[in-house]
């Protein structure tokens, strides 16, 4: 592993404390967020030195914690001042102060009892990747970085001029930095050079390492002769139409009036070994990354496409929940084991749902995937009717229980062999996607359950309670289109959120209303301390469900592996591998986010002039965001481009006001708007409003 420079790990490492203020953090985990070779004793050392100088606060149990009382400013360097954030006000640190702090970079400071200026912390830059485009000016080559205020010197003689590339910071003395190129992605106007600049900027890897696809091709791994046989029966996988990789399938079983239904998961861990190769780059990617024209998937191929995935008339490894439900829906059983399956059939969501509609087991060929008529045997047919019922029932189990319910359209591009979008269509939720929904929550429930009655550490995915403040505002806003919804200060607030969604189902604000209360909301993640899960409103709830694609659920098969074979042992550093997790994802999310953008932007590059009608869905001091009803695209109105008057933010009441009309645009308003410009660079789209 690398060498940390001592003013630099200090930095970081008070970093992690600033930026998680009221989370406390033990030494494995302060050494896994590190990723350093400092033994225990050191950090010790450190970190109670940090407690002396009143930096932190440790607990009797040798946890630690950013100290509340310590009063912290933010604020920027300038040629080797503090310049205050909020006030302008500059200061001038010791020198000493400055080691390992680049010019124009973001630090934490406060002011101690000798009127001193110390900082705090800093993210240092020198540790930063960055991707932009090289240009050449004046006979020399910059890199330009999208959205900062400052170019990379390149001293380097190999010309990448008009490419991609991705850039560290060598030093940062003078204005613009001096960087240095570790690679070129290849040529800015490439489709899949734009991708992995994507994924190079969130640091989301898409390169199998040859030895991790060289053990995943030689793989050989024995059968275990232990597993329950249930290839007889009746089985099958729903999935998306493009779908490569079947993680999930359902068996269904009538034992005379009750119904015995199997949620089957590929046992990825029979295949993936602890500490093996593949594992190490399994726990590394942490999560399949989706983006808008790929997968990118967290292993390889030949394991999630293959050996992991339960494809059609192949003996596979699984996982299965069996639930028994008499003639009423009700659960009256449940069991756990290790398994196989052979599925005997593969359908579409678009296909399942026929069968549900219709009730008929011939699917015209339009809706297949073969693209030609499919007969499906009549007991699965009359398999998938009776699960459709059976998972109405139990959503509206959980709808009574208050779980939260969104059904957002999304909009997905068609895009040409180049990845470029030549269209669009709304995906929105069916009967038959609800149906595997609800068997999947159930089996992370019931596995859940599993976990706590063993009385064994887990991983749980964990979803706090919703910030009031949010809610407040939330409330405010929905007053102001006409619904009269008490949410603050509600005994359920889920319920009431519920209530207000259900109400708003057809109506043209539903999608604000829906970013407003999922931005309300906690942000879900995973953890070895089980707090419940506010949305769905489970006592006890976690991942298993997709192990092909998400690492927590592996975890979780390797903790059921153990309490079915009744085995003592233990997974270490839980609570390190939830935080990893949960920033993997996070980092997947907002990757998913930016490739999405991106063909919001090409898609509309050959709309300029063109005038759509919108929804005001942001509005910040510089103008307004617009939501496009027909395609979901996002632009923005600066100010100069709203008509008729020359208009002012006005914070409190969150909306823009003319000086002279007073005329009004509040969140939620409908608009009209051309597209005026696009920027593929910056992933930006300017709009501007027209006449109503």
């Amino acid at each position: 592993m690398r060498k940390i420079i001592p003013e630099i790990f200090t930095k970081k490492l008070l970093y992690l404390f600033v930026e998680n203020r009221k989370k406390t953090f033990n030494l494995k985990q302060i050494r896994y967020y590190l990723n350093s070779v400092i033994d225990i004793k050191n950090l010790k050392t450190i970190l109670y030195d940090f407690v002396k100088r009143g930096y932190l606060v440790s607990t009797s149990d040798e946890k630690f914690l950013f100290n509340s009382k310590l009063n912290l400013l933010s604020a920027r360097i300038k040629k080797r001042n503090i310049i205050d954030l909020e006030t302008g006000v500059e200061f001038k640190p010791r020198r000493r102060e400055l080691k390992g702090v680049f010019d124009n970079e973001l630090v934490y400071y406060f002011i101690d009892r000798k009127n001193n200026v110390r900082i705090y912390s800093h993210k240092n830059r020198g540790e930063i990747k960055y991707v932009g485009k090289v240009i050449e000016e004046n006979r020399r080559s910059y890199v330009k970085v999208p959205k900062q205020d400052f170019k990379i010197i390149i001293k380097e003689k190999q010309s990448y001029e008009n490419e991609l590339v991705v850039v560290i910071i060598k030093d940062w003395i003078y204005e613009n930095p001096d960087g240095k190129i570790l690679k070129s992605l290849g040529d800015e106007k490439e489709h899949n050079t734009q991708i992995h600049a994507i994924l190079e900027e969130f640091s989301l890897p898409y390169v199998f390492p040859k030895n991790v696809l060289k053990e995943a091709k030689n793989l050989k791994v024995e059968e275990n002769k232990k597993r329950k046989d249930y290839t007889k029966e009746l089985t099958f996988t729903i999935d998306p139409v493009d779908a490569k990789d079947f993680d999930d399938a359902i068996s269904f079983k009538k034992i005379k009036e009750n119904y015995e239904i199997g949620i089957h998961i590929a046992d990825v861990s029979h295949y993936v070994i602890k500490d093996s190769v593949i594992d190490r780059e399994a726990v590394r990617r942490a999560t399949s990354v989706y983006l808008s024209d790929r997968v990118v998937p967290m292993l390889p191929e030949v394991l999630s496409n293959d050996k992991c995935s339960l494809n059609p008339h192949e003996e596979k490894n699984v996982f299965s929940v069996y639930i028994t439900f008499d003639s009423n829906f009700k659960i009256i059983n449940k069991n756990i084991s290790k398994s196989k399956i052979i599925s005997d059939e593969r359908f579409s969501y678009e296909e399942a749902q026929f069968i549900i509609e219709k009730e008929k087991n011939n699917i015209p060929k339009e809706l297949t995937i073969l693209n030609k008529e499919k007969k499906v045997k009549k007991e699965i047919a009359d398999a998938i009717v009776v699960l459709n019922k059976i998972a109405e029932s139990l959503k509206i189990k959980r709808s009574n229980n208050g779980s939260i319910f969104f059904n957002k359209e999304e909009v997905r591009f068609k895009v040409n062999n180049k990845g470029e979008p030549t269209g669009y269509y709304v995906k929105k939720q069916k009967k038959a996607n609800f149906l595997i929904e609800e068997f999947m929550l159930l089996a992370n429930v019931t596995v859940a359950e599993k976990i706590i009655e063993s009385k064994r550490r887990g991983v749980f995915r964990i979803h706090d309670k919703p910030d009031e403040k949010k809610i407040v505002e939330i409330e405010s806003f929905i007053k102001r289109l006409g619904y009269n919804i008490n949410i603050s200060n509600s005994k359920e607030p889920n319920k009431a959120i519920n209530k207000l969604l259900k109400i708003i189902e057809d109506k043209p604000e539903k999608n604000i209303i829906d970013m407003m209360v999922i931005r309300a909301m906690s942000k879900a993640k995973y953890s070895s301390q089980n707090i419940g899960h506010f949305g769905l409103m489970f006592d006890n709830y976690t991942h298993f469900t997709s192990p092909i694609r998400r690492y927590p659920d592996l975890i979780v098969h390797r903790i059921i592996n153990y309490i079915i074979n009744n085995k003592t042992k233990s997974i270490n550093d839980l609570e390190s591998l939830c935080l990893h997790c949960s920033s993997m994802e996070e980092k997947a999310t907002k990757a998913e986010r930016a490739s999405i953008k991106l063909m919001q932007v090409k898609y509309l590059s050959n709309k300029v002039g063109e005038t759509f009608h919108g929804v005001v869905s942001g509005i910040n001091e510089r103008g307004l965001f617009v939501e496009l009803n027909k395609n979901k695209c996002e632009g923005f109105v600066r100010m100069k481009d709203i008509p008729g008057d020359f208009y002012n933010f006005d914070r409190k009441s969150n909306t823009i006001i003319g000086q002279n009309t007073l005329a009004e645009y509040s969140l939620g308003d409908n608009v009209k708007a051309s597209v005026l410009s696009t920027n593929i660079e910056k992933k930006h789209i300017d709009l501007k409003l027209l006449d109503y």
